[in-house]
């Protein structure tokens, strides 16, 4: 027996092994972008960037652009971070997403440091939303929500010389959504509206990592968030076929004015 005779045997059950697996992911694929098309991404994770404030007057400024992950939409963002006294900070976010919407959010809390580590935790609201078009089932969707929440951050500010930043952090709050799934009228049928506006719980832990000059550094930051709501499964957004991203990548340049011992 020939050596291509003594393997064909295991090169033909591989060949079978691998086409129902591709088959399995093919199908896996299209179900799940079939249900992310006729839903509406109501939410995903708000990566704002973590400033690790280290002084009185230190401001920093933050541009960048990100994905919230699997298919989900684009947006820009932008932060400012400013250490008001030396242990008070503030910080306001925004990011956009086109004509689908956006979100905003403001925070003021404390900071403490101890040589290259900080310590953060700030308080704050957010507002944002998005729009959804289901053109083939004559649906709208919108969604609207208010977010206080709370946050804590812990990292290490200026390793390396200075040209390295990394930590953690974790925002946890409750949403308060106005969901709203719009069916329009046909001729044979009334128009149909689903709502939801039952409060939803919330916990995103996220990690960035910063790196280049002691002032100017590219970041890349990565969000997760879990949503608790009041459906059958505890999962928010109850008969609206509003659904949310797990995770949020970003990246972008951070630039610190006014600081001296990072």
């Amino acid at each position: 027996m020939s050596i291509n005779e003594h393997f064909m045997p295991f090169i033909h059950a591989m060949k079978k092994r691998t086409f129902r697996q591709s088959a399995v992911f093919s199908t896996v694929t299209i179900l799940v972008v079939a249900f992310l098309f006729a839903s509406c991404i109501a939410y995903r994770p708000q990566v704002v960037e973590m400033p690790l404030i280290h002084e009185k007057g230190e401001l920093q400024v933050n541009g960048s652009i990100g994905l919230s992950v699997p298919f989900g939409d684009g947006y820009i963002g932008a932060t400012a971070s400013y250490g008001a006294t030396e242990w008070l900070a503030v910080q306001a976010h925004a990011n956009w997403n086109g004509s689908a919407g956006g979100y905003g959010q403001v925070a003021t809390g404390a900071f403490k440091s101890w040589k290259n580590a900080v310590l953060e935790g700030y308080i704050g609201y957010g507002y944002g939303g998005n729009n959804w078009n289901d053109k083939n089932n004559g649906r709208m969707f919108t969604a609207r929500y208010h977010l206080p929440f709370a946050q804590a951050d812990f990292g290490w500010a200026g390793l390396a010389n200075g040209h390295i930043d990394l930590g953690v952090g974790v925002k946890a709050g409750c949403m308060l959504p106005n969901i709203v799934n719009t069916k329009s009228a046909t001729e044979s049928t009334p128009e149909s509206v689903m709502r939801s506006t039952s409060p939803v719980a919330l916990l995103e832990p996220q990690l960035f990592f910063r790196v280049g000059g002691k002032r100017l550094k590219w970041t890349l930051n990565v969000g997760y968030c879990h949503l608790w709501g009041d459906g059958s499964n505890g999962e928010p957004f109850a008969n609206t076929q509003a659904i949310y991203m797990p995770f949020t990548v970003n990246t972008g340049i951070t630039y610190d004015f006014n600081v001296t011992n990072k």
